[in-house]
């Protein structure tokens, strides 16, 4: 059981934040959010999350509030809003709240079979994760805890996301803490044992004993009947569709201290601010000011898989402007890559698709890190469009013009830890030395997965193949035994027409 803090240690993490502000705020450009700020001042409750989460010791307390703190101001936690997020994510019902469980505790509802490893964006997926947290637990439920489900029925190892658990864990382990009644796992696959083992040694002790495996003949020890859903084996008949908040958060632009006054932090430089990107890219990433929208990026990630001997991936790009356009692709690492085409012309309402093949032993370590810009401009009608023009064309026009339109695309492996060369720190990736021992097992985890979701595949594809040929069997057998009875028939009769005519 948890200790209990008491007001007396409340007000000491308070008083300890705020000396700490004057001595190291100045490393936060533009300073603490003021949501932030507000919550230390006036929420007994949130500072107590982390004494006793920390049980009860103040160094660690006042470590943990600071560094939640300057994630929260780095991600954006206090601004985000429902309309900001990938609407088709948020709408379809992979990740939402529903019921409580039996101590009255929120649920929030990972349906797993709904999330196919590889095919959403990362940073997009995370903000959707974190705005339910802060809407149900911050804005909904006044700091109560909340009950994770994973719902993993009819799940298999392609809705296995080791890099998205992963996340999950640290984000309630480091910026949650003490936020979590139960972590209920239902109707788990056993192909997926030795994943949740490994997931239960990055869980601090405290957590691993909520961790609650159920299946419909147990859920009620956790759900009861009028809080389970239809598809779990209970009554409550329900079809996710989103709905707006009543009241959502809205952001305070201003900076304040304890006394309600604005506090000014030191401004940095983007390289030295803590919180600047490490990995900018090398060209501008803005949309140019065209107007109107000429072209059509089917999506926003460039997705690698493993054809033969090489990594490649492809992304279709569509004319959708009335008139002729020209394109052009830009990478942050062209000597990594192969682009075929990298240039050309598409007539209006055309399509084209652009492959990309990563040149052999190049690190796949780092290809997160990359990124691609697909660039297109209009033609008039005296441009000509051979090669030769189109190249003096975007040569003599630059990126960031006016005339440019601009998409900006992320690549992804999937299936590829880089758990033993990456740190989580602050709600994000930095680079780093060898990783622990739970990094190297999930290192070696997920390219095991990795492993078996091909494999599957290839078994799945010679049980397709396996099928076929015994239906042409089965055809073939048919046949054989129509034309064998047919033949006997024939035989038959003739001999009865031969009887018949010795009689007469």
């Amino acid at each position: 059981e948890n200790l209990t803090a008491s007001s007396e240690q409340i007000e000491e993490l308070r008083r300890l934040f705020f000396e700490k502000v004057q001595k190291d705020g100045h490393q936060v450009e533009g300073g603490f959010h003021p949501a932030d700020i507000d919550r230390i001042n006036n929420m007994e409750k949130w500072l107590r999350l982390f004494i006793e989460y920390n049980d009860l010791d103040m160094k660690k307390s006042l470590t943990q509030l600071w560094d939640t703190c300057v994630w929260r101001k780095s991600f954006g936690t206090n601004d985000l809003e429902a309309s900001k997020l990938r609407q088709e994510y948020l709408h379809e019902g992979f990740m939402f709240p529903k019921n409580r469980d039996v101590d009255g505790k929120r649920l929030l509802i990972f349906r797993s079979k709904l999330y196919v490893r590889g095919t959403k964006d990362m940073d997009d997926v995370k903000k959707i994760l974190v705005y339910w947290v802060e809407r149900v637990m911050y804005r909904e439920e006044d700091l109560d805890q909340i009950s994770v489900f994973f719902d993993l029925k009819d799940s298999g190892l392609s809705n296995m996301d080791m890099e998205y658990t992963r996340y999950i864990i640290n984000l309630f382990k480091q910026y949650y803490p003490n936020s979590l009644n139960y972590i209920i796992i239902f109707d788990m696959p056993w192909i997926l044992n030795t994943t949740f083992k490994i997931i239960k040694t990055l869980l601090p002790a405290k957590a691993v004993v909520r961790m609650k495996f159920v299946n419909n003949k147990t859920l009620h020890e956790f759900v009861d009947e009028t809080n389970m859903l239809d598809i779990w084996g209970g009554g409550v008949n329900y079809t996710y569709e989103f709905v707006e908040e009543d009241s959502p958060a809205r952001s305070i632009n201003n900076n304040v201290s304890t006394s309600g006054r604005k506090v000014h932090f030191a401004k940095l430089s983007p390289s030295e601010s803590p919180m600047s990107d490490q990995h900018v890219s090398s060209f501008a990433m803005e949309k140019g000011a065209v107007g109107d929208e000429m072209l059509r990026v089917v999506q926003d990630t460039l997705v690698f898989n493993k054809t033969g001997n090489d990594f490649s991936g492809s992304v279709e790009i569509i004319n959708i402007d009335l008139k002729p356009i020209t394109y052009k692709v830009k990478t942050t690492a062209p000597d990594k890559f192969r682009v075929r085409p990298s240039s050309g012309v598409l007539a209006p309402g055309s399509t084209t698709t652009v492959n990309v093949v990563l040149v052999s032993g190049c690190q796949l370590s780092t290809l997160a890190r990359e990124k691609f810009l697909v660039m297109c401009m209009a033609l008039g009608a005296d441009k000509q469009t051979n090669s030769q023009d189109i190249a003096e064309l975007w040569k003599n026009t630059p990126s960031h013009s006016h005339l440019v339109e601009q998409h900006k695309l992320k690549c992804l492996l999937p299936g590829v830890s880089h758990a033993s060369e990456v740190s989580f720190k602050n709600g994000n990736v930095y680079s780093g030395s060898s990783g622990s021992d739970s990094d190297r097992q999930i290192s070696h985890l997920v390219q095991t997965v990795h492993e078996l979701n091909d494999t599957v595949a290839r078994l799945d594809s010679r049980l397709k193949k396996n099928q076929t040929l015994f239906f042409l069997a089965l055809l073939a057998i048919a046949s054989f035994c129509v034309a064998t009875l047919y033949i006997v028939k024939g035989n038959v009769d003739q001999s009865m027409g031969y009887c018949v005519k010795r009689d007469d």
